[in-house]
């Protein structure tokens, strides 16, 4: 028993099934774009879509599809999407001339299939004065197709087989449809979109400017435009539409020659291409089953290390820069075993523009493959490590903490303080926890890094071991700025129970004066400054009137509440 698309909970097959029937049909139109009546191709096309619609009345009747500018939805779920072709898509088509729903009827397959296709075509090649495909359509009156259309003056109209020429269902609410009623017409009047000889005027010449015009038009746009994807479609419609398995070899090797081709010219769209068509085609039935796995291995190949090396120097000696949208694409359709010379080559390589293209999209894939990236940062080679770091800080993934923090207990002082900026990137608590292991490196530079990353994230965990040391004799000797970021990551988190501490440091004296340097006192003002309670308050304008300048300078500057 069939259910229409209202009727109940569309099932998980019903929309696998209209998917097959609506990606059969639009490459059935491609192949009526692109071979004669004759071909055999073309034929096959059209009866695989005729065989995917018969599937669909199964689950539902009638297949009531609604019509956006780059897909089609059921029950507003995607059945399908062709955004990369833009205006040459086939749902534009549809939106362009104003249809924004299609209703297929048991009996469509059989009768109306090839006729659609045909109006397809037709209005797809049309001029701006031909009649578009509302009239095509209507003209037709086909008998298994019902449609919703649009008038540019917002009307909204139902056309249904049966309706009389001339008159259109008026959904409610709407304004009446500009055609008049077929007896209310003058004699001689035809319905819209009949060319007649009398509307035509003669002419001395065989094509007038604006003809003329188009036909330039069209000639440019034919001698401009892209063949090759159109050739890459006809091969992939030999090896779904062909039953000679010798065929489907023949052009899965002319689908190899021609990716290496597009990696040495640049054409990393049309790379991509492949690969995502390589991977609808080894799923179809017809397919050889040795073909099937040559499509399935075009990816893996691509993603060797030794041919991504090949395409990462080829893209650093180019004398352009790669446009990283397109690198995407490609890189997107890689498998994770071309993670690690990618990775490699982004901390080997000096920075350029080809470097942060490369980076960029290399995101995509490392994204897709986060345990993967993980791993690299355990690699022997320190340039891999460098490269996952650079990714992993920008993606922040929590995979890489357990790889971070073995980072942090090696003896590599870049490698620390990136691994600590990753951590701060991250912010998770196992990542903030594994930070506070920096506040006691080795290292000035990776002790500063935690120490400002500690503030930034407000991690208040570490408060016990920053206090620890404030406390410390050797913090008395490090530089001034190492000193204020310990403080100031200490300042903003401790709150008054850090007061004592800091009033200790800005306002205890000895017999021979102030216990602490300038330094130490002025950070302790700063730190208080952070504080701002009345405590803290308090603690600063005892040190108001002190007589050394750069204590007295930064005890204002905290009062003031300023930097």
């Amino acid at each position: 028993m069939t259910t229409t698309a209202h009727e109940a909970d569309i099932s998980p097959q019903a929309i696998s099934a209209v998917e097959d029937a609506l990606r059969a049909f639009a490459k059935a139109l491609r192949a009526v774009q692109l071979y004669l009546p004759n071909n055999p191709t073309r034929a096959q096309s059209i009866e695989q879509a005729r065989q995917a619609f018969s599937r669909v009345w199964a689950f539902l009747s009638p297949l009531d599809i609604q019509v956006r500018e780059a897909s089609f939805t059921l029950d507003d779920r995607v059945v399908y999407q062709d955004v990369e072709r833009g205006a040459e898509s086939l749902p534009w088509l549809l939106y362009r001339d104003g249809l924004r729903t299609l209703s297929f009827l048991p009996g469509f397959e059989a009768e109306d299939v090839e006729s659609v296709l045909l109006l397809l075509h037709k209005a797809r090649t049309a001029s701006t004065d031909d009649d578009d495909l509302v009239t095509l359509l209507w003209v037709a009156d086909l008998a298994h197709v019902t449609y919703r259309y649009v008038e540019s003056n917002g009307a909204d109209f139902v056309m249904a087989s049966g309706d009389r020429p001339g008159v259109a269902t008026q959904l409610p609410g709407e304004l009446p449809l500009a055609v008049p009623p077929a007896e209310t017409q003058a004699p001689g009047d035809g319905p819209p979109g009949l060319v007649r000889t009398e509307d035509f005027e003669s002419t001395l010449y065989f094509l007038e400017p604006r003809e003329a015009a188009y036909l330039q038009d069209e000639l440019k746009r034919e001698y401009t435009e892209d063949q090759r994807r159109l050739v890459l479609a006809s091969l992939f419609d030999i090896i779904e539409l062909q039953a000679d398995a010798s065929a489907q070899r023949e052009a899965l090797g002319v689908l190899d020659q021609l990716v290496l081709e597009f990696l040495t010219l640049g054409e990393y769209e049309l790379v991509a291409y492949t690969l995502r068509e390589a991977a609808t085609s080894a799923k179809h039935d017809g397919v050889d089953a040795q073909v099937q796995a040559g499509l399935r291995e075009l990816p893996a190949r691509l993603s060797e290390p030794s041919v991504v090396a090949q395409l990462l120097h080829a893209l650093d000696e180019s004398a352009r820069t790669p446009v990283a949208s397109l690198l995407e694409g490609l890189f997107a359709e890689l498998r994770p075993s071309a993670l690690e010379p990618l990775v490699g080559w982004l901390g080997a390589a000096a920075a350029s523009p080809a470097r942060a293209a490369i980076e960029r999209a290399s995101l995509r894939l490392a994204g897709a493959n986060t345990g993967e990236l993980a791993k690299l940062l355990e690699h022997p080679q320190d340039f891999v490590v460098r490269g996952a770091l650079r990714l992993v800080g920008q993606l922040a993934t929590p995979a890489a903490v357990p790889g971070l923090a073995r980072i942090l207990r090696g003896p590599d002082v870049k490698l620390r303080a990136e691994a600590v900026t990753a951590l701060a990137e991250i912010a998770s608590p196992s990542a903030l926890q594994a930070l506070e292991r920096a506040i006691e490196d080795a290292d000035r530079e990776v002790r500063v890094a935690a120490y400002r990353a500690i503030g930034v994230r407000k991690h208040t965990a570490a408060v016990p071991r920053l206090i620890e040391v404030i406390r410390r004799k050797e913090i008395r000797s490090a530089d001034l700025g190492e000193k204020m970021a310990l403080f100031e990551a200490f300042g903003g988190m401790c709150g008054d129970a850090g007061v004592g501490d800091l009033d200790g440091i800005l306002n205890a004296r000895g017999l021979l004066g102030a216990k602490e340097t300038p330094e130490m006192r002025a950070c302790a003002a700063r730190a208080l400054g952070l504080v701002g309670t009345r405590s803290a308050v308090a603690a600063l304008q005892k040190a108001a009137d002190t007589k050394d300048v750069v204590v007295r300078s930064a005890v204002a500057r905290a009062m003031r509440g300023g930097t």
